[in-house]
């Protein structure tokens, strides 16, 4: 890329072709996360079934494969210095913040997804059952979403370039009124699994993932609604 000879639409552009390299190279890496997962719970005793000598190796290979690429990828994706502008920065950031309220609708639908697979794993520990590799996974992959989720609707992780436009003072505000909101649900959830493991134990333990997911979820559809208010210039009660 030559900035000097490029105008701000061809910058912009090219700089769109980098973050899909970026796009599909963390792809990449989260998919060879979960095969990796997949593999390292293989180690785990207690269950007696195990992958097989081929298939131990197929999915080891594949998550090499994917994380090493992810991380070229990622790699290549750099943004080069000439479109690292104050301009450009804030143009991907707005570009970004849309992208996020998608993320944020999406959060309570992933968990959802997520969530019966958890609830059995929770009823078979409630049982007294062997912890199996499938529970194991299930487990770790529901608790990994729930934190990565947290963190994203908390503002961690966010790129110094998109701090003036992601982290303004109406941002922190509108995330500390959603983050109230995911603090009410958990108080509320955690009172009432509290009481009903008076009645039933199991039941208690297996309505733990659903507080966690209403606690994730309900401060994301919040933060969703403030935010796409404000952006339409109206005010969220």
């Amino acid at each position: 890329m030559q900035g000097a000879t490029m105008t701000e639409n061809e910058i912009l552009g090219a700089v769109r072709r980098f973050e899909w390299r970026r796009k599909v190279g963390l792809a990449a890496i989260l998919t060879g996360a979960v095969f990796a997962g997949a593999v390292a719970v293989q180690f785990v005793p207690g269950d007696p079934n195990h992958f097989t000598l081929v298939e131990f190796l197929a999915v080891g290979a594949t998550a090499a494969i994917l994380l090493v690429g992810g991380l070229v990828l990622m790699r290549l994706g750099r943004i080069p210095a000439e479109a690292r502008t104050p301009r450009i920065a804030m143009l991907r950031a707005e570009r970004l913040q849309t992208r996020r309220r998608l993320a944020f609708m999406l959060m309570p639908l992933s968990l959802v997804f997520m969530l019966p697979a958890t609830v059995t794993a929770a009823a078979h520990v409630a049982a007294g059952r062997p912890i199996t590799h499938i529970d194991l996974f299930t487990a770790a992959a529901f608790t990994a979403f729930s934190l990565a989720f947290a963190l994203m609707i908390a503002g961690r992780g966010m790129n110094n370039w998109a701090k003036p436009v992601l982290d303004d003072e109406l941002s922190r505000e509108l995330r500390s009124r959603a983050l109230a909101a995911g603090y009410a649900v958990v108080l509320t959830g955690v009172a009432a699994v509290f009481v009903l493991a008076f009645v039933s134990r199991s039941l208690a333990v297996e309505l733990i993932p659903v507080v966690a997911a209403l606690g994730v979820a309900a401060p994301a559809i919040r933060l969703f609604m403030l935010e796409r208010a404000a952006a339409a210039g109206g005010e969220e009660g």
